[in-house]
């Protein structure tokens, strides 16, 4: 990722190798390596898709510039990042294929009507707010605590917003891989495809992508485990920097 500061509090962040630009607080919650990593494992076309918990744009901007023919509609808590949203789908031209509400999921969901998408995808809140310390700066803790979106909340909205045959996709803490699928289960998203991603080779997993299929009956696939880092170095490794165009 490519970063210049604007100014005026922000930063104009570039990934693809400049194909996507994205607008970030200087301070405050800024994206991580994980919505490369969802928007690389979940395989196109995305067709009509929801973003839960978009951010300033990340994860749909990814999804917009590998297909050309998806849109979407990304729902962000965070009034002051939906507006960098909104700024960073003007500057990549996204503005007639994605759609940017700024509001509560919970409610903004239920108005978007049921069984309409896809693809409903999400980079959540994933940390439990009992038993972890939350960022004291508000916006961060919003962005990684479940302080108010948690997993049944999000899974909530994503079972009714998704078409039967639609997929839900989801990047998680691998300690709550179990729970994860529980929860899905419980809400008929059976999950299709699996994949642990660990920092180092010799490290365990930190985080788990899967993806779900509404109604799906087939058995789940778990693929081989994704290394960020190449072995005794903190670049990225070969297939990481494929996924950010870099190779």
């Amino acid at each position: 990722m490519l970063t210049a500061t604007d100014g005026e509090g922000h930063t104009v962040d570039t990934l693809l190798r400049g194909r996507v630009t994205l607008l970030q607080p200087v301070r405050g919650f800024r994206t991580s390596l994980d919505p490369v990593l969802l928007s690389a494992f979940v395989t196109p076309p995305f067709g009509h898709f929801l973003d839960i918990g978009g951010g300033t744009g990340a994860l749909s901007f990814l999804l917009l510039a590998r297909d050309a023919a998806a849109t979407g509609v990304a729902i962000e808590l965070q009034a002051p990042l939906a507006a960098l949203a909104e700024d960073g789908r003007a500057r990549n031209g996204f503005g007639g294929r994605l759609e940017i509400r700024a509001g509560d999921v919970r409610g903004l969901g239920r108005a978007l009507g049921a069984a309409r998408f896809d693809l409903v995808i999400t980079n959540p809140p994933f940390r439990p707010v009992e038993g972890s310390r939350a960022s004291p700066d508000e916006t961060r803790a919003l962005s990684n605590h479940e302080v108010a979106l948690t997993l049944a909340d999000w899974a909530d909205v994503a079972s009714r917003a998704v078409r039967p045959g639609g997929r839900v996709a989801a990047v998680f803490p691998a300690s709550r891989a179990l729970e994860l699928g529980g929860a899905l289960r419980a809400r008929d998203l059976s999950p299709a495809r699996l994949r642990f991603v660990h920092p180092h080779a010799e490290r365990p997993a930190s985080r788990v992508l899967i993806e779900a299929e509404r109604g799906g009956r087939a058995p789940l696939v778990v693929e081989p485990p994704l290394v960020v880092h190449a072995e005794g170095l903190e670049r990225f490794s070969p297939e990481v920097r494929r996924m950010l165009e870099e190779d």
